[in-house]
């Protein structure tokens, strides 16, 4: 059966290895990235045990015929009864050999056809015991050995030893020191292309056998002498570059009066920019042999470079995976996995911008007395119960954990997807984790008082939300006036003596944007205007609302009667406000905001020709 040759298609199982296609056999004789070798080239067969056809199976190159002078055109076949040497781009040989005796090729052997046989690509099958020491040797050597096939041996010796590597810390190791033994290369270098500027990653000195690479960014090699002016010529030609001094006498200001000769071939990434460059040189006054660098050395580094580039890009891809399997399982921490399923979607979602947002801070209260009484190991046990509790009342309205604060929890809606009820939705949570009190006190009833509860602000506005952690740290939430007026409502809850308080944009917004009618959870919001207030630190006013987590008829009638009571005080009528307020203290003794009106109201009456103050101007947090 026909034999095809050409660069590894994706379909193909590996670089090198024969595959039987049904029609035809099949051997990828280059890895998918030398770009160079098509992807089919040429296609070989037997046609007498003394002839072979040789057939180009490209719509568009021509390859060269060596030793006739002639070239293989596009679809063009060729009968050949002896040797032939086909010459692929980049210098990339393919001998096709008549088949002597029990002497064939590996593939051909495979096969069950033995009337061809295609190029040795070891040098073990070849009868050599080591590889060679360099191209040159053998390019000047005279014995009877078949040249060709050694080059085409030595490329890809010179393949393996990268390929083998690649992947791992060190294959740009191992690629410049392959480079510069093979080619007789004082030196060889690794340098990519970051930010506009090159860098060394990796060097090898043959004369003195010594490695370097860099450890990090901070961790630099000076360019090699004479290079600059070789790399930007390659950086605009996208080509590999030799140079070779026509006189040793040229200008003594010149960094390329240093070199005996260079070489650099470009790296490529897969849409064909240039991300840096595989360099040797020779140096004068070295022991290296004064030759110069022949097409085919520059071709065999070619390959080379073909090699180190898809595996810096093998490393990248997988720092990226990384990276990205990092940051997914960090944010899985605090998106509920709708809103990850929308960042999945839609990364720009989670760039720095300005957004209403509703941001709700929660605090632990009776944390020392607990802390104290049950010593660190369950102090630890305890709070994580807590907090894991509390957080998935969060992740259960699409909201977002931002961050745990000693015994405070932070968390907001809105961002970074877009959410039109993210005020009510900051509600809702709100209400499930004050229902979860009483089964987290009865989980951890024996150990615990039974005085621990929580106290919740909720404000709602604008805020700049982004990153606000840092490159090694992910942390997505909000910055601003927004979030420190949130914080200073959850510390009113401990003064008025109540749960939940909002303040009077979340209520708007809530009104205006009722949970959405899709939403399993109908929660009926109920509020109580509690007082108008002056926080500590802030010029303006705010009106804070009670978030009732129980609203009954009993507190329905609680609300009414302490709203009118407290609007007739605002209205300058302290007399009426107080004595519907000590009817009102009388039916519920245990209300906080009811007791704090009635002295508030009671103090007003007392100094006489006053005028009220209703604004409750707060002297701690």
């Amino acid at each position: 059966m026909p034999l095809e040759l050409g660069r590894q298609r994706e379909e193909d199982s590996a670089a090198f290895a024969l595959q039987d296609l049904g029609s035809y056999f099949r051997v990828a004789i280059t890895p998918a990235d030398v770009l160079s070798v098509p992807r089919e080239a040429i296609r070989i067969e037997s046609t007498t045990s003394s002839a072979v056809l040789i057939r180009n199976i490209h719509r568009n190159l021509s390859f060269e015929i060596q030793g006739e002078q002639r070239s293989l055109f596009p679809g063009e076949t060729v009968v050949v009864t002896q040797k032939t040497l086909i010459c692929l781009p980049s210098g990339f040989l393919i001998s096709v050999v008549l088949p002597l005796g029990a002497e064939r090729s590996r593939a051909v052997a495979d096969s069950g056809d033995d009337s061809m046989r295609t190029m040795q690509t070891s040098f073990l099958s070849m009868g050599f015991e080591e590889p060679p020491a360099s191209l040159n040797e053998f390019l000047n050597d005279d014995s009877s050995f078949d040249r060709g096939k050694i080059i085409v041996a030595l490329v890809n010796q010179a393949l393996e030893v990268v390929q083998k590597s690649a992947g791992s810390d060190e294959f740009l190791d191992a690629a410049v020191k392959s480079a510069a033994q093979m080619i007789l290369l004082d030196n060889a270098y690794v340098i990519l292309r970051e930010k506009g500027a090159w860098r060394v990653v990796s060097a090898f000195s043959r004369q003195h056998n010594t490695s370097w690479h860099h450890e990090d960014e901070g961790d630099a090699m000076v360019l090699p002498a004479g290079s600059t002016q070789i790399l930007d010529r390659l950086l605009r030609d996208e080509q590999t570059v030799v140079f070779e001094p026509k006189s040793y006498f040229h200008t003594a200001r010149s960094s390329l009066l240093l070199l005996d000769r260079a070489v650099a071939s470009p790296l490529i990434d897969s849409k064909r920019n240039v991300i840096g460059a595989l360099y040797g040189d020779r140096k004068l006054g070295s022991d290296s042999i004064d030759v110069p660098i022949g097409d085919l050395e520059a071709a065999l580094l070619e390959v080379m470079a073909g090699a180190v580039a898809a595996g810096i890009l093998r490393q990248r891809e997988e720092q990226a995976r990384r990276r990205e399997e990092d940051l997914r399982s960090s944010m899985n921490q605090f998106f509920s996995p709708e809103v990850l399923s929308r960042l999945q979607q839609n990364e720009n979602l989670l760039e720095g911008r300005d957004a209403e947002v509703t941001v709700l801070f929660c605090d632990i209260r009776g944390f020392s007395l607990i802390s104290e009484r049950i010593g660190p190991r369950q102090t630890i046990q305890w709070i994580n119960d807590v907090f894991t509790t509390l957080s998935q009342c969060v992740l259960d309205t699409d909201g977002v954990l931002v961050d745990y604060i000693g015994d405070e929890l932070m968390a907001m809606w809105g961002a970074p997807d877009r959410q039109v009820d993210h005020a009510a939705r900051a509600c809702q949570a709100a209400l499930a984790m004050v229902g979860q009190i009483e089964p987290i006190r009865e989980r951890w009833r024996e150990i615990t008082p039974g005085h621990f509860g929580i106290g919740i602000g909720v404000n709602t506005g604008m805020a700049q939300v982004g990153n606000t952690g840092s490159s090694l740290k992910f942390k997505y939430g909000p910055l601003g006036n927004t979030v420190n007026i949130a914080s200073r409502i959850q510390g009113m809850t401990k003064q008025f003596g109540v749960t939940t308080l909002v303040s009077e944009s979340t209520l708007a917004s809530v009104l205006s944007n009722p949970f959405n009618p899709t939403d399993s959870a109908d929660v009926n919001l109920q509020f109580r205007r509690i007082a108008e207030v002056q926080p500590v630190g802030v010029q303006s006013h705010l009106l804070i609302h009670q978030l009732a987590s129980d609203p009954n008829a009993r507190w329905v009638e609680l609300r009414d009667r302490y709203e009118q009571a407290l609007s007739a005080y605002v209205n300058g009528e302290p007399t009426q406000s107080a004595g519907e307020l000590i009817k009102l203290v009388a039916s519920f003794p245990e209300d906080e905001p009811s007791l704090l009106l009635l002295q508030r109201v009671v103090d007003s009456i007392a100094a006489k020709g006053t005028k009220i103050d209703h604004v409750i101007r707060l002297q701690r947090k």
